[in-house]
């Protein structure tokens, strides 16, 4: 059995509970252990913005912690997968890991640079692997046209990721649709930003972004949205019924976390295991296309 340490960043707890639901019983299904560290902080990308070092040193003490108990990080957070993966980059420089380190002493910590950062759609690809999905497969999603949605911070700064997929031209997501047996429908704004990190400043642009993805995707006859970050699920379903008061919109795209989707595929209870009650925009529609009798 593989065994990370599980990081869940500050949003998911708080605002996407089903995510980290989701997760916890897919990772358990197919044998992934998910250990939890009590020390573990914010990721650090948010004070990136006011102080590069201070960033570093909140990812540095992530990376620490989950070194010493001999655990790699398994991400649910993009953002916090792209804070801790360059963090990483940053800290091979041993000139920076040592002024880190003397830092890190004064709480009894050191980094050695043994730590790896990986998303859970990384994990379910390369430790699980889209053949073994496959097998576990329960339910027959082959009825469902799905939009992916990478996110930014999945595959990029590119160096971080060791060459993991392309950032421009990105396939692991499709791959990890497939395996579930639902259809990822390719769009033109494939690769557009969610337009979170521009939400707290400026909605104006946030909610552009949102509305030209979401009239993309609506032209493609979809049945859902797939996302893997939580911050993304916020801005595609938490925002449709903003936009649809503010800009007579009439949105309705159900969106979906990938563990959720692949929960579903194997069989997992909608509510107790994979939290779809706790979806913004209804998901009945779509679980009676699956012939999935459950009622949210």
């Amino acid at each position: 059995m593989n065994r990370y340490a599980l990081f869940l960043g500050c949003t998911t707890p708080t605002q996407v509970i089903q995510y980290e639901l989701s997760s916890r019983w897919v990772c358990k299904h197919l044998g992934i252990e998910l250990v939890d560290i009590d020390d573990f902080v914010c990721c650090g990308i948010n004070q990136i913005n006011l102080s590069q070092e201070a960033g570093l040193m909140l990812a540095a003490m992530n990376l620490a912690h989950a070194e010493a108990k001999e655990l790699d990080i398994l991400t649910l957070c993009a953002a916090c997968t792209g804070a801790l993966a360059e963090a990483v980059e940053s800290l091979k420089d041993q000139e920076t890991r040592d002024r880190v380190n003397r830092k890190l002493q004064t709480i009894g910590l050191k980094y050695n640079g043994r730590t790896k950062v990986k998303h859970i759609s990384r994990v379910l690809y390369e430790d699980v692997g889209i053949d073994r999905i496959k097998i576990k497969i329960k339910r027959d999603l082959s009825k469902f046209r799905v939009a992916p949605h990478y996110g930014c911070h999945y595959l990029k700064p590119e160096s971080a990721f060791e060459g993991f997929d392309d950032p421009d031209n990105p396939k692991t997501l499709h791959q990890l649709i497939s395996a579930t047996g639902a259809f990822p429908v390719q769009y033109e704004t494939l690769n557009l930003c969610c337009g979170g990190k521009s939400f707290p400043i400026s909605k104006e642009p946030a909610f552009y972004l949102v509305q030209k993805k979401l009239d993309n995707i609506m032209g493609k006859k979809i049945d859902c949205m797939v996302v893997q970050c939580q911050t993304c699920y916020l801005m595609y379903s938490d925002q449709q019924k903003v936009i649809n008061g503010r800009f007579k919109k009439q949105y309705n795209v159900p969106v979906l976390l990938y563990p959720q989707l692949l929960g579903i595929a194997l069989g997992g209870d909608p509510i107790n295991d994979l939290g779809l009650n706790s979806n913004t925009v209804s998901l009945n529609s779509l679980l009676a296309k699956g012939e999935i009798n459950k009622q949210l």
